[in-house]
């Protein structure tokens, strides 16, 4: 049995928005998915998700973001000399 981990994903939106009666004004847009992988799951795995979060970011922002970032935390401890998973 492959031992999983907990994946979490943030992705945000952000920068200048045009709103009436405003001279300077922002908005941001911000999702967070968490999924359960393979231990085995590769760098390359990771960036097709960012890549598909980009693209759900994007569709909701409405205009093409001037920043779009994207963080990925796998959370772990350690037990007796062995490396744990947590979630």
């Amino acid at each position: 049995m492959t031992e999983k981990i907990k994946v979490e994903f943030e992705v945000k939106a952000f920068g200048q928005d045009h709103v009436a009666d405003s001279e300077d004004s922002f908005k941001g847009l911000e999702i967070g998915r968490v999924k359960v992988l393979s231990k085995d799951t590769t760098l390359g795995e990771l960036e097709e998700y960012i890549k598909r979060y980009y693209e759900e970011v994007k569709e909701h922002y409405g205009t093409q973001p001037e920043q779009l970032t994207a963080k990925v935390t796998i959370r772990a401890t350690e037990k007796e000399d062995q490396m744990l998973y947590l979630g």
